[in-house]
């Protein structure tokens, strides 16, 4: 199937997509904000025909206030919006303490785009032109990891000053409670599950984004330094780089190797 071509050049609809079965869960309730009104109608046709109900806006503004006042799975946003850009939106929400799973579909695809992206807690990234299909299985992935976050409620982890619970990516340091983004949640989760191993940053993306997807090593380090950041100097520390190698949680040493700028 031909990708979606970018702001301009747009594939006609040719009928519902035939789906594998596993592709994409099924009664989805999905936010899909676009302003370029060819692809949003295609957004939806493609979504529908796989059993999904879909709520569309062309407007930041709008977008967010849907997203503020009604459930969704999952939210489909553009970052190049009127009035309000996607990542105004995912910081909006998550000021409003709103968790909601955020895949960006945009045209803007630079790496200091990705990062910023995934610096406001996306979950996932896709740059124009896409796959229709890639769209509904980047979809699925998002889905099954939030719902394996929802299926494990009573697991608990504590090392030292940090402790985990999978009731919410929330974690506490010393009695704090710390807020994360699902991913800062994924990666801290890590760590705690396999203290002292080294995890290389593919390694990292293969375990929240899936072995096939196309993540930068760098959004990973951009990760990390969110993550110390929320969690303290000592806790923070915790969390050391391996030059040349990625990341480890060290329960009883400070961050004496080398940071790589991180």
């Amino acid at each position: 199937m031909e990708p979606f071509a970018s702001r301009t050049k747009v594939a006609l609809y040719a009928g519902p997509i035939v789906l594998e079965p596993g592709d994409i869960k099924p009664s989805t309730s999905i936010l899909v904000v676009e302003d370029d009104e060819n692809i949003l109608n295609l957004l939806s046709a493609y979504l529908e025909s796989a059993g999904h109900a879909v709520t569309t806006s062309t407007d930041g503004d709008h977008g967010l206030e849907i997203a503020l006042s009604g459930e969704f799975d999952i939210l489909v946003l553009d970052v190049m919006l009127p009035n309000r850009t996607g990542t105004e939106i995912a910081s909006a929400l998550k000021n409003n303490g709103r968790s909601t799973p955020i895949l960006f579909l945009t045209a803007l695809g630079s790496e200091a785009d990705i990062l910023r992206g995934f610096g406001v807690g996306a979950d996932d990234y896709m740059v124009k032109p896409f796959s229709p299909r890639e769209l509904l299985v980047r979809i699925d992935a998002i889905l099954r990891r939030s719902s394996t976050i929802g299926s494990c409620r009573d697991a608990k982890l504590e090392i030292g000053p940090l402790q985990l619970d999978d009731a919410q990516p929330i974690c506490r340091v010393r009695g704090r409670s710390v807020e994360l983004t699902p991913i800062e949640y994924r990666i801290l989760r890590q760590f705690l599950e396999r203290p002292n191993r080294v995890f290389e940053r593919g390694s990292l993306i293969a375990g929240i984004y899936g072995n096939d997807a196309a993540v930068s090593p760098k959004a990973i380090d951009v990760h990390i330094h969110h993550l110390r950041a929320k969690l303290g100097d000592q806790a923070g520390d915790m969390i050391q780089t391996v030059r040349g190698f990625g990341y480890k949680l060290s329960p009883h040493a400070d961050r004496t190797v080398a940071d790589d700028g991180v």
